[in-house]
């Protein structure tokens, strides 16, 4: 009995199963003239599909964001194509409130531990933005007389001084001819640290 209904289903499910041409018609319609024939879901009973809303539409948008050269300048718009050293996948739910094309990163090297040490580590990666606002909690990515320096940043005066990492004891400063002058000296600002 049940090896009978196996066999009708599958019949069914056979019949269903029908290709479409190269004109998207059924075989043995005529192209633009669809005939009322029961869907598949009819045939074999599905269940019913749940509505779109809650369905996911596939695996989530990921961003590729140049990693640069330690010390190039991301420029205004865009690096030069020579300044990037590689791209980084990045889940867009992590940065959704910035704009892809703003965003470039830096690979954390021991140089730079001397303004993010207890930050950051070497190895670790950087996600920065053109712009953003300036805070002594936040890594910037500097324009410095050397190229780019990443530190946290205090503005004091006409000196944009470069905090020193934990542990050290020096702070540098950058010349600012004043608070307008600022965008000029910070690249970017942080917005995502991805650990090693």
């Amino acid at each position: 009995m049940a090896r009978q209904r196996l066999t009708r289903l599958n019949a069914r499910v056979r019949r269903a199963r029908t290709p479409l041409s190269l004109t998207g018609a059924q075989p043995g319609t005529r192209a633009g003239i669809t005939q009322a024939t029961p869907s598949r879901r009819e045939h074999v009973g599905a269940p019913a599909v749940p509505a779109p809303s809650t369905v996911e539409d596939g695996p989530p948008e990921f961003l590729r964001v140049p990693v640069l050269v330690d010390g190039a300048d991301p420029g205004k718009t865009a690096p030069s194509p020579l300044a990037i050293r590689d791209r980084l996948l990045v889940d867009r739910r992590l940065v959704a409130d910035h704009a892809p094309e703003r965003l470039f990163a830096y690979d954390v090297t021991l140089a730079a531990m001397k303004h993010l040490r207890g930050l950051a580590s070497p190895g670790d990666r950087i996600v920065l933005r053109r712009g953003g606002r300036v805070a002594p909690d936040r890594i910037c990515a500097v324009r410095a007389p050397d190229g780019i320096v990443l530190a946290r940043v205090l503005f004091k005066g006409r000196s944009l001084l470069l905090l020193p990492g934990e542990g050290e004891g020096d702070f540098e400063s950058v010349e600012v001819d004043g608070l307008k002058a600022l965008p000029g000296i910070i690249a970017g600002t942080h917005v995502l640290l991805i650990r090693r």
